[in-house]
């Protein structure tokens, strides 16, 4: 029996589990941890690509108040 805590937590007792409710168990957790890091993932992704586009720009008005002197 999986009991919901909250939104995304999850707690049971694994004691009282028979085993194919273990594989399910097992396979939701799975999923979750899975699916958790993609999130990880493409926010890690994202936070590059704005350091990185925030890094350009710097570099980009550097330049250009170089050119303007």
């Amino acid at each position: 029996m999986i009991k919901p805590l909250e939104d995304k937590l999850i707690m049971c007792d694994v004691k009282d589990m028979k085993r194919k409710e273990l594989e399910e168990f097992a396979d939701r957790m799975r999923i979750d941890r899975n699916s958790f890091l993609l999130q990880v993932q493409e926010l890690e992704t994202e936070l590059y690509f704005c350091n990185r586009n925030k890094r350009i720009g710097e570099v980009v008005d550097e330049r250009t108040k170089v050119e303007t002197r």
